[in-house]
């Protein structure tokens, strides 16, 4: 008899330590709101080739075989930098872009 009302207590303990436990989680999500996860910024993909042909001095209308190709999906971060290939009238051109405001403003450079 004494073994089960050990037991009972034991669960008894238990179950006020998970129920306490919950009540701690309950007030802390209650206090700090709900917690907003956002996916990461990325470029704007055709915005993205635009810049750079405009910036390579490269006219995208009317050329067949012109066309900019950079990577997909960058994400808005300062100081991320990738390059772009860029083909126009000439061989393939490497220009090099960096990211410089959470904005999405951009450097572009030649090599």
């Amino acid at each position: 008899m004494t073994d089960h009302r050990s037991f009972a207590r034991t669960v008894i303990a238990l179950s006020l330590a998970v129920l306490a436990a919950c009540a701690v989680v309950v007030t802390i999500k209650v206090a700090v709101g709900p917690l907003a996860i956002e996916p990461p910024r990325v470029l704007d993909q055709t915005a993205l080739e635009k810049r750079v042909a405009a910036e390579a001095g490269v006219q995208m209308q009317n050329k067949p075989g012109a066309y900019v190709d950079c990577p997909l999906s960058v994400v808005v971060k300062v100081g991320t930098k990738f390059a772009c290939r860029v083909w126009g009238d000439t061989n393939p051109a490497t220009v090099r872009v960096e990211i410089t405001s959470d904005q999405g403003d951009l450097t572009v450079t030649s090599d």
